[in-house]
């Protein structure tokens, strides 16, 4: 149970015992694939979720913006990837940190962009480990397995002076899209084959894959085997959301963000009832749209418990800036009695990562005694410089 009658609404939640579930389960099933999980910051943007991710191993990370890279490097961790495409002017924010001793990563799926790469490192006097993306089943980024020459794009890497080959790495984006398990299952295979064979075609050729990784969420819940990958690197198991719950990666029961929000209107001739969560707190992501159970902008619970409401299809069915429509999924109209104005209520969201980036803080319940009560989220994609002592780096 939580108190969330003086918070001031609408206010991300962040429940801290379904946070560190979800992290041991994740963590436990990346051990017994044989694999190391490497965990993404882009879901949570927030030191203090980083370090229950990375637990006793406070080194190996993900991200996907360079306030992220300063605010863990500011922390302590070392080896950092930058999983975006990498624009490389970037570097000239980048360069105190890795002269002081950030291992940077990040990833490459064209060819022509080495020299410039190699270039840009040369003159800031850097040192970048590039791993070649590739594009198994044509969901986002990377190079097309069957058209690229892998061997002499790593050569090429491997022959430029500032830069390193740091292995390869898919991302197993379909796996989202895909409500069976089975079907999760067999795309992942796909994509562990084709790691598997396209790193042996490099050791052949001389040339060792330090990583070969494989990236999402759903990899850790579906995946049989993974065999000859070295990683896993995922973000968003540590919150889950109702786009994982609806292809059942995970149980809505599991997810440990929610918005909360005040009934701020009826009316009566309509029957509508608003929340003041709109889409600038919730997001306008829809992922649940294409899913059986459409969820709206976001599924209505009952603020103290956060068991969904009714017959748990009370949604959030429109949105204006700031402030939700709430019916139920039919389009019916809500039930009044449910929803007092002045009731609080919980949102879930359809997409977390969008969700929580509308909100500079998590308000954390079920926390450990030595915890604080709010986390600071890493915002934006300028970094500030405050002194000339890399530990007061943030992002602004």
């Amino acid at each position: 149970m939580i108190d969330v009658s003086s918070m001031t609404t609408p206010a991300l939640l962040l429940d801290a015992r379904k946070l560190r579930r979800n992290v041991e389960l994740a963590t436990q099933r990346a051990k017994a694939l044989g694999v190391q999980l490497r965990p993404h910051m882009k879901t949570s943007k927030s030191v203090d979720v980083a370090r229950l991710m990375l637990g006793e191993t406070w080194t190996s990370m993900a991200v996907s913006t360079v306030p992220e890279v300063a605010a863990l490097f500011s922390a302590g961790v070392r080896n950092i990837r930058y999983t975006s495409p990498f624009d490389h002017r970037k570097l000239a924010d980048l360069k105190p940190m890795i002269q002081s001793g950030l291992e940077f990563e990040t990833l490459i799926d064209d060819p022509s962009r080495v020299a410039a790469l190699s270039a840009a490192a040369v003159a800031h006097s850097c040192s970048i480990h590039l791993l070649i993306e590739l594009d198994v089943d044509g969901y986002r980024a990377g190079a097309a397995t069957e058209a690229t020459d892998l061997i002499a794009f790593a050569k090429e890497i491997t022959e430029r002076p500032g830069l390193s080959f740091g292995g390869i790495y898919s991302f197993a984006g379909k796996t989202y899209r895909l409500p069976r398990r089975a079907d999760r299952t067999e795309l992942i295979a796909q994509h562990r084959a084709a790691l598997v064979r396209l790193a042996e075609d490099l050791r052949l050729a001389g040339i060792n894959p330090p990583t070969i990784g494989i990236g999402g969420s759903p990899v850790l819940e579906s995946a049989e085997t993974l065999d000859g990958l070295t990683e896993v690197c995922a973000g968003v198991y540590c919150f889950q959301d109702l786009t994982q719950a609806g292809i059942g990666v995970t149980d809505v029961d599991d997810l440990a963000v929610s918005v909360l929000s005040t009934v701020t209107q009826h009316q009566p001739a309509t029957g509508r009832i608003f929340v003041d969560a709109g889409s600038l707190a919730l997001s306008l992501d829809r992922s649940t749209g294409t899913q059986e159970t459409d969820q709206g902008y976001g599924l209505v619970c009952d603020a103290a418990s956060g068991l969904p409401l009714g017959d748990g299809d009370i949604i959030v069915a429109r949105t204006s800036q700031e402030h939700g429509l709430v019916q139920r999924r039919n389009g019916a109209v809500a039930p009044a009695d449910l929803l007092p104005i002045g009731a609080r209520v919980r949102i879930l969201p359809n997409h977390v990562c969008m969700t929580a980036a509308g909100h500079s803080t998590y308000k954390t319940f079920n926390s450990a005694p030595d915890e604080a009560r709010e986390w600071r989220r890493v915002s934006g994609w300028q970094v500030e410089k405050y002194d000339a002592d890399i530990s007061n780096w943030i992002g602004g």
